[in-house]
């Protein structure tokens, strides 16, 4: 396992790698009372797979808590299932940009219509009206507050946006932003679907990854498991082994893919590789309507199919 960022030598946070059993200690860890363990999970995307291998992997190393930091449902084969799956956990969860998207918030012009968001809209048909509540009443942020353990704030993406995350290469200037003015805290937080444990100010970010649309290369489903001391907290990231080949099957089978066109061939190729291919292509695509003129729901079905997809589709 590739570690993106690691702690300073004198810094009191311990970082241990752990990926398909074989733990690599980076550090080694400050001795304190242990007060609590807890999993943090979040971007499942409808992956139901995924999310059942990582709660397998919680159950046999043992916690005291989850906490879910978002995007629960939209993008994969399984929107509904993963909602109960997590409502059922009875944990702390906040709202991600997903859940926006779902309830009809945060979209383009055109969402209603356009075939590029036909993913998202297919969610929403498969979601009860107590599916879009238990998501509309999801908090912002969470705090993880105790007279006897270090506190925590969890976020989906940072303080600035739920649209807005820390990534490894995420400029100075921005993390003042998207830290808006907060400082000299421990922030648990996701959204780039990359694992993430960065130095700022006086704060620590630590980014859990992505259960079910990891963007770092590798298929596994990530998750973190923190440990919360007197004054710090140890982080551990996992990446859990699944059958990468059900949630595929599952995207046919639901009737996902014929809904969703080649965005959801997009996501599908995230998910069964782990890399991060979407961004370009959305830039691919506005470049391709800007040319012609047209906005991007006229020009969709003309877009060009990028190699990666053509497996998937189904036009």
């Amino acid at each position: 396992m590739q570690i993106v960022s690691r702690p300073k030598k004198e810094e009191e946070h311990t970082l241990i790698a752990q990926s398909l059993g074989k733990q690599q200690n980076i550090k080694q860890q400050t001795k304190y009372n242990t007060l609590m363990r807890i999993a943090f999970i979040s971007d499942i995307h409808g992956n139901k797979p995924a999310l059942e291998a990582v709660l397998e992997d919680i159950q046999q190393v043992g916690v005291d808590n989850i906490i879910c930091l978002g995007d629960i449902a939209n993008g994969g084969p399984s929107p509904a299932e993963c909602i109960d799956i997590v409502r059922n956990l009875d944990c702390p969860t906040v709202q991600g940009n997903h859940e926006l998207y779902l309830l009809d918030k945060s979209l383009s012009n055109g969402s209603s219509t356009c075939p590029s968001w036909g993913s998202a809209r297919w969610a929403h048909a498969q979601l009860k009206p107590e599916h879009l509540t238990y998501i509309a009443n999801l908090p912002y942020k969470y705090e993880l507050n105790s007279e006897d353990g270090a506190p925590a704030t969890c976020v989906h993406a940072s303080f600035y946006s739920q649209f807005s995350g820390f990534q490894a290469d995420t400029s100075e200037e921005e993390m003042a932003l998207y830290m808006d003015g907060h400082d000299n805290l421990t922030l648990f937080c996701a959204h780039s679907h990359c694992q993430l444990y960065r130095k700022w100010s006086n704060s620590w970010i630590i980014n859990v990854g992505s259960v079910g649309m990891p963007l770092d290369g590798t298929p596994e489903a990530k998750y973190a498991i923190a440990t919360r001391g007197k004054t710090s907290w140890n982080i551990e990231f996992r990446h859990v082994t699944y059958n990468v080949d059900l949630v595929m099957q599952e995207f046919d089978r639901s009737g996902l893919q014929e809904a969703g066109g080649l965005i959801t061939a997009v996501f599908r190729y995230q998910i069964l590789t782990g890399q991060p291919v979407l961004a370009q292509f959305l830039l691919s695509m506005q470049k391709f309507a800007e040319e012609r003129g047209q906005p991007i729901s006229k020009i969709y079905a003309d877009l060009p199919v990028p190699a990666y997809a053509q497996q998937f589709m189904t036009r």
